[in-house]
């Protein structure tokens, strides 16, 4: 068989040469890779699941020297994930057919919404299937990404990857902050004192790369309560660390609030006696932390106050609000206000008698209800609500241990993310999106395998 083998690696090696002769030796190492690939993957479906964990890389490798591709790669990457599920369940439907979920219902209602507000309210049908699509689209990754794994191992690998690279990014941002990277001038107000910069990894944002830290540092506490190896377990509390400093040196406020309540949350799920330590260590740090002191103290000030009702969060969410008074039931229509698409549409609003040009909203919620009206926003409300209580059943019904833990950090990392979109366009950005639901399908997945388990051990 050896033999066999070396012959048929022989051949092949053979005719790579003979190709790369005509076609260039470059294009056949990617064509081998690619072929690498797939086999790969078709060896194990549920690898290709991985990839999604290494958005922030991919993408960041990409926009630096692979620019042409950077617009479309996920959904290149989407689509090889379909085909791959295709795959699966030709290939293994008697032993892993289709999944579902609590969670598939709320989310499809949710589409089905997006999609009612599209067909009756669209002044500019272009612009409102881009929007339309920049809301739905990462919401996808959940279903491929949930019928793609098949075991609690794939589930807990995909955890630890993310924690790594968001890992590997803190540090990054510890870096920048010791260097003191360059920022442009428009991150912190002109009045306020004491920021000297603020860190953004391979981002483009300091408020997002606290919004990832958000949802991956509860997660990499759960790993280091259940490392069972002490040098394991002090590298993920170190690790741990590093990301509450990364947090720090993005002076981002939104982030703050969201890692805030997911510590809580995280505390609450895990042991309600810790909530009183992390009340305490949170108000320590946010008197004696020179750099977090300054901060909330300057957004309590008239100063700031001033500032933003003149060009900050504040005067946007009054036109928010104003513009939705106007368009109360179905919003002004998808992509139309708000965010990236009315941005790159350079797309204005008649508020009272003046025309305003779009801004980003720095309010999720509120983007959403300008857009789809109440309806859209109490379809988006329903979603995130059904996230978490299905999040909460999850974790109330499982039995083994480490699958729990890993719960109670997915689940506290989400809520932070679902309470920073109250003052920050987080699910604008793609890569925060894809990871939000990335982490909810796992999530889920832990619902499924605790499902089928209670089922088998009911039949046995």
């Amino acid at each position: 068989m050896k033999k066999q083998t070396l012959i048929i690696l022989m051949i092949l090696f053979s005719l790579a040469g003979i190709f790369g002769a005509f076609v260039g030796i470059e294009k056949v190492i990617i064509f081998l890779l690619i072929l690498a690939i797939i086999g790969i993957v078709l060896a194990d479906y549920q690898i290709i699941a991985y990839a999604l964990c290494l958005y922030p890389f991919i993408d960041f490798v990409l926009r630096s020297f692979v620019p042409n591709i950077a617009s479309v790669w996920d959904e290149l990457l989407f689509i090889a994930m379909f085909l791959v599920w295709g795959y699966k369940y030709l290939k293994y439907r008697e032993q892993d057919g289709f999944k579902q979920t609590p969670l598939d219902l709320p989310v499809m209602l949710f589409l089905i919404a997006m999609l009612v507000v599209f067909i009756i309210n669209s002044p500019d049908y272009r612009i409102s299937l881009e929007g339309f699509r920049a809301v739905i689209q990462y919401i996808l990754w959940y279903f491929v990404i949930i019928q793609l794994l098949k075991d609690t191992k794939g589930a807990k690998r995909i955890c630890l990857i993310f924690v790594i690279v968001v890992s590997l990014m803190a540090i990054h941002g510890v870096y920048q902050y010791i260097i003191g990277v360059e920022m442009p001038a428009g991150w912190v107000d002109s009045k306020e004192a004491g920021v000297r910069t603020r860190v953004f990894s391979i981002l483009t944002s300091p408020n997002i790369l606290g919004s990832l830290v958000t949802l991956a540092l509860p997660l990499t506490l759960s790993f280091g309560a259940i490392s069972k190896n002490n040098k394991t377990k002090a590298l993920f509390y170190i690790l741990a660390l590093t990301m509450v400093g990364c947090l720090v040196f993005t002076f981002s406020r939104g982030a703050w609030i969201g890692f805030g309540v997911a510590i809580l949350v995280y505390a609450f799920l895990k042991d309600k006696r810790l909530l009183i330590p992390v009340l305490i260590v949170g108000l320590l740090a946010a008197v004696l932390v020179p750099g977090i002191a300054n901060r909330i103290t300057y957004m309590l000030s008239p100063e700031y106050i001033e500032s933003s009702l003149r060009g900050g969060r504040l005067v946007r969410w009054i036109t928010g609000l104003q513009i939705l008074k106007g368009t109360p039931l179905f919003g002004v229509g998808l992509g139309h206000f708000g965010g990236a698409v009315a941005m790159n549409n350079d797309l204005s609003y008649l508020v009272g008698t003046e025309m305003v040009e779009t801004f980003y909203m720095d309010n999720y919620y509120l983007k959403t209800a300008v857009e789809t009206g109440i309806f859209g926003l109490f379809a988006f409300v329903m979603l995130m609500y059904q996230i978490i209580v299905n999040g909460l059943r999850t974790i109330r019904v499982t039995t083994d241990k480490v699958s729990r833990e890993l719960e109670i950090g997915i689940l506290a990392g989400l809520f932070g993310v679902i309470v920073h979109n109250f003052v920050e366009n987080v699910f604008e950005v793609p890569m925060m999106t894809s990871c939000f639901w990335l982490l909810v399908a796992v999530l889920m997945h832990f619902w499924y395998i605790n499902y089928k388990d209670n089922v088998y051990n009911f039949n046995k």
